[in-house]
């Protein structure tokens, strides 16, 4: 489930573009990828670890950039192995300016607020129908945001978003449901297991 979230959020973060020093988000119904105005606004996604902020610091990659943790979740059966829980994400994003907001920089300053906007934006709507192994998610919903107020260069913002997912891959096989019973519907095989050879 973890590896679909990430791919599925990686790919919206994709379309985070930074278009005449604006940040936009380009909505896929809007263009297609090949035709993104701008460049990305986002130079690195990648997943949360403790040490990053200290590794950003030594500036191994280039701000902005956001990396996306995954809060412990509690998993409930729905039968036959199929598993659900409401998971939280938390993305950490990460920018960096020496611009304070009483100079004549304020603009960039704030920069990390536009960016955050275009994030949020890009979460909007954001949901998941179940794939070819069966893991599926709700449409995000905002649920917490906390402002770095202690920084020098290096700002970590973190916002925050809960969505219930629904991972059935333990029941599909091959692209097929499994069963308790060999039954196969509009195929002509014979339910005989199932209801016996009086029944077809």
């Amino acid at each position: 489930m973890r590896l679909r979230l990430f791919s599925d959020i990686e790919a919206r973060l994709s379309r985070v573009r930074l278009v005449d020093k604006e940040f936009i988000y380009c909505r896929p119904e809007s263009v297609t990828i090949a035709k993104l105005p701008g460049v990305p606004a986002i130079n690195h996604v990648g997943l949360w670890n403790e040490n990053t902020t200290r590794l950003t610091q030594l500036r191994p990659l280039a701000p902005p950039a956001v990396f996306i943790e995954f809060y412990p979740v509690t998993w409930g059966e729905l039968g036959r192995n199929a598993v659900h829980g409401n998971m939280v994400i938390r993305l950490h994003i990460v920018t960096a300016t020496l611009a304070q907001t009483d100079t004549p920089y304020r603009d960039e300053a704030l920069h990390r607020f536009r960016l955050i906007r275009a994030v949020k934006a890009a979460f909007v709507d954001f949901g998941g129908a179940a794939d070819a192994q069966g893991r599926s998610f709700s449409r995000f919903r905002y649920s917490g945001s906390s402002t770095d107020h202690n920084h020098e260069q290096v700002c970590e913002d973190l916002e925050e978003w809960t969505t219930h997912c629904v991972d059935c891959s333990a029941t599909i096989d091959n692209g097929y449901i499994l069963t308790p019973h060999n039954v196969t519907l509009d195929t002509g095989d014979i339910f005989a297991d199932a209801f016996g050879e009086e029944m077809v």
